[in-house]
């Protein structure tokens, strides 16, 4: 699992980024730049990824497609234009992030936190994510269509303007979420969980 060290700044609890004593929030410019360089170049000599933190990360145009990424922390950081696609990810935090106009189309997702998120203008077509927490995401103008989305929890989001068309939805929890503009078609949303009014 990802270093449970606490960063030394003083009252900062956030998980320090190796090779730091500190979390990328608080590294000094050139410090952040050697941890965005050294995560680049494990990405490009290796398919499998583990026990990163980058904790309020900003990544750009970052191609990580192909890529395992386990048992690491991405929470509070933030992605643009970035390239998931084809991707295995499990027992990872991306939660309270930024996507945006992100690709995670044939993404293969277990245990993963997407709680909190702000999601927009992303694909996620094709994947399969099982036992995934979007627990109070905001998620406006993306696409699930066409994936597994077994046993993952929605509840307390909000969602707007996003296709599930067929998606498997089996004992997927939308329950108190706000659902405007959004298809089911051809998927099986009446063995989800939702509120009588929101369906």
């Amino acid at each position: 699992m990802f270093d449970a060290r606490i960063c030394s700044y003083p009252g900062c609890r956030t998980y320090v980024s190796k090779p730091f004593s500190t979390c990328f929030h608080h590294s000094d410019q050139k410090d952040k730049a050697l941890i965005l360089e050294h995560l680049k170049k494990i990405l490009s000599e290796r398919t499998i990824v583990k026990d990163v933190t980058i904790v309020g990360g900003d990544f750009e145009n970052l191609d990580i497609s192909g890529t395992h990424i386990r048992a690491s922390n991405f929470s509070f950081s933030t992605f643009r234009n970035c390239n998931f696609s084809s991707s295995r990810v499990s027992t990872s935090f991306f939660d309270m992030c930024i996507f945006i106009n992100c690709s995670f189309d044939d993404l293969h997702a277990r245990y993963t936190v997407f709680s909190g998120s702000n999601i927009q203008k992303c694909a996620f077509t094709g994947s399969t994510m099982v036992n995934c927490n979007f627990m109070g995401i905001d998620s406006i103008d993306n696409d699930f269509s066409g994936s597994d989305l077994y046993f993952s929890n929605f509840s307390m989001s909000r969602i707007i303007r996003t296709s599930f068309e067929d998606c498997n939805l089996k004992r997927v929890n939308f329950r108190a979420s706000a659902i405007r503009d959004v298809s089911f078609r051809y998927s099986n949303p009446e063995e989800a969980f939702f509120h009588k009014e929101e369906l």
